[in-house]
C-alpha cells in the first residue's frame, strides 16, 4: 500500500507542475530562434547553388567559382547592387527577392504567434535581421576572397548591410504584424476609420498591380513574335533556359513598372522611354521579355489606361464607405496614402541604374504623387455621390453610425456569441460529468472511499494540492 500511495503522490505532483507549466508564458527556445535566424537563408543559399549548379554544368563550365557567384547571388536576392566584369547591376530581379520575403515572412509569423511577452517579439526580430546580416558579411568575404579569380567584384559592404536590413527588416514587420497586429491597434485604440482607410489602401495597391500585371502579358500576348525570335537567339538549350528564366525573374519588376504607367507617370528602360501616350525607343536589354515593349505610342488611346487607377479609386471609396461623409472622407485619403506609399516603395525596389544603359525604371516621386491624386479623386468622387444619394449602398445602419461603431457592433456581437458558445460547452460539460458521476460502478465508489480512509499520506496530498482544493483563508 505504501508504493502505490507513493506513486499516486508523484502523479499528482506531476500534474500540479504541468498546469503550472501551461498557464506560464512560453518563452522562445534557442533552438526555435536558430531556426528564424538560419532557415531562410540557410534555403536560400541551397537554392542558389542548386541552380547555379545546374545552369554552370549545362553550359560546361563545371563548377568552380560557384561559391563566389552564390554569394553574389544571395547580396541579388536582398537587391544589393553587384558589378559584374566592372559593369554594375542595380536593377536586379524582384521575384527571387520576393519568395525568399514571402519564407521569412512564414517562419516569423509561426513564431510570433507563440510569444505572449514583448521580450520575446525583440528575440524573435533580433534573430531573423541578425541571421541574414550575418550571412550577408560571409558572402561578402567569400566575394573579397575570390574577387582576384572571379568577374563579381567586391560590392560596398555599407550599402550591402543597408540592404540587407531593409529588405529583411520589411519582411519581418509583415511576419510580426500578421499575429500582433489587432492585439496592438486594440491597445493603442486605433479608430476603425483608419483601419479600415490602411486596409483600402493596400486593397487598391493590388488592383494596380493586377492592372499592371494585366497589360505586360497582355504585351507578351501581342508581341509573342518578337518574344519567341529573342529566345531563338540563344542558340542552345542552356542559351533557351538562362534566357527564359532571366525573363520570368523580371516579370514582376515590368509588372511595377506597367502599373506606374497607369497613373501617367514615365517609365525609362535602358535608352528606352514611354509614357501612357508616347513611345522614344532606344537601346534596350538584350532580354526577351523587353522585347514586349510597344514599338509605338498609344496616342489618346493612351487614355483607356487611366481606367486602372480609377478603378482602383472607386473600389477604395466603396469599401471606406461610412454613413458619415466626413470620416468617409478621411478613410479615403488615409487608404490613397497607403497605397501611394506602396507604390514608391515597389518603384524604388524595382528601378536602379543598368550598367552602360543608364537609370532604369520610373520616376518614383511623381509615381506616388500621380497614385494619390488618382485614387483621391476617384475615391472623393464616391464619397460625394453616396452623400448626395443619402447613403447609397451603405451597410444597414441608421444615420448616426459610422465605421466606429460599426465595428464596435461586430466585436460586440463576436464577443456574446464567444460567451454563449463558451456557456453551451460549459452546460455540456456539466451534464456529461451528472452522467458520468450516475454510471459510476459500486467498485469504484468502494475504491475511492479505501484511498480516502485507509491511506492518511495520500489524503493528505490530495488536501494539500493547491489546484484541485484550494488553501483555506487562515485567520487569525
Amino acid at each position: 500500500m505504501s508504493g502505490s500511495s507513493n506513486s499516486l503522490a508523484t502523479r499528482l505532483r506531476q500534474v500540479r507542475l504541468a498546469r503550472r507549466a501551461d498557464t506560464a508564458p512560453r518563452k522562445a527556445a534557442t533552438w526555435d530562434l536558430v531556426k528564424v535566424a538560419f532557415l531562410v537563408p540557410g534555403l536560400s543559399i541551397i537554392a542558389i547553388v542548386v541552380v547555379l549548379g545546374v545552369v554552370r554544368l549545362l553550359a560546361g563550365d563545371g563548377l568552380s567559382g560557384i561559391m563566389s557567384a552564390t554569394a553574389a547571388g544571395w547580396l541579388a536576392v536582398n537587391q544589393v547592387p553587384v558589378t559584374i566584369s566592372g559593369v554594375t547591376l542595380g536593377v536586379l530581379p524582384l521575384l527571387p527577392t520576393l519568395l525568399v520575403c514571402a519564407g521569412t515572412v512564414k517562419v516569423i509569423a509561426e513564431g510570433a504567434s507563440t510569444a505572449r511577452e514583448l521580450p520575446d517579439l525583440v528575440g524573435i526580430v533580433g534573430a531573423a535581421i541578425g541571421g541574414s546580416v550575418l550571412v550577408t558579411a560571409l558572402s561578402l568575404a567569400v566575394v573579397a576572397d575570390g574577387a582576384a579569380v572571379s568577374a563579381v567584384g567586391q560590392p560596398d559592404p555599407l550599402s550591402a548591410f543597408g540592404y540587407t536590413i531593409l529588405i529583411q527588416g520589411a519582411a519581418v514587420l509583415v511576419g510580426i504584424a500578421i499575429p500582433s497586429l489587432r492585439p496592438i491597434l486594440d491597445e493603442f485604440a486605433v479608430p476603425a476609420t483608419e483601419r479600415v482607410g490602411a486596409r483600402g489602401g493596400v486593397i487598391a495597391f493590388g488592383v494596380l498591380v493586377a492592372g499592371g500585371a494585366l497589360l505586360v502579358f497582355g504585351s507578351i500576348v501581342m508581341h509573342w513574335g518578337s518574344v519567341s525570335r529573342m529566345i531563338a537567339d540563344g542558340n542552345t538549350f542552356d542559351g533557351y533556359l538562362g534566357l527564359t528564366g532571366l525573363s520570368i525573374l523580371y516579370l514582376p519588376n515590368l509588372v511595377v513598372g506597367a502599373a506606374a504607367v497607369t497613373t501617367g507617370t514615365t517609365a525609362q528602360l535602358g535608352d528606352t522611354v514611354l509614357d501612357a501616350f508616347d513611345v522614344s525607343r532606344g537601346a534596350v536589354p538584350p532580354l526577351p521579355v523587353v522585347s514586349a515593349l510597344p514599338e509605338t505610342g498609344l496616342g489618346g488611346l493612351g487614355v483607356l489606361l487611366f481606367i486602372v487607377p480609377l478603378a482602383a479609386g472607386v473600389l477604395l471609396g466603396w469599401y471606406c464607405r461610412s454613413t458619415d461623409p466626413i470620416r468617409h472622407l478621411r478613410a479615403v485619403a488615409i487608404g490613397a496614402a497607403v497605397a501611394a506609399a506602396l507604390v514608391v516603395v515597389a518603384s524604388w525596389v524595382s528601378g536602379g541604374r543598368l550598367g552602360e544603359l543608364g537609370r532604369t525604371g520610373v520616376n518614383t516621386a511623381t509615381a506616388g504623387v500621380f497614385t494619390f491624386a488618382w485614387l483621391m479623386l476617384a475615391g472623393a468622387l464616391v464619397v460625394g455621390v453616396m452623400w448626395a444619394a443619402g447613403g447609397g449602398i451603405t451597410r444597414a445602419r441608421n444615420g448616426e453610425d459610422d465605421l466606429d461603431s460599426w465595428l464596435d457592433d461586430v466585436a460586440t456581437h463576436d464577443d456574446e456569441s464567444a460567451d454563449d458558445e463558451s456557456a453551451d460547452d460549459e452546460d455540456a460539460n456539466d451534464e456529461d460529468s451528472d452522467d458520468e458521476t450516475e454510471t459510476d460502478s459500486p467498485s469504484e465508489v468502494e475504491t475511492e472511499a479505501e484511498v480516502e480512509t485507509d491511506d492518511p499520506e495520500i489524503t493528505d496530498e490530495l488536501e494539500l494540492d493547491p489546484v484541485s482544493d484550494p488553501e483555506p483563508d487562515r485567520r487569525d
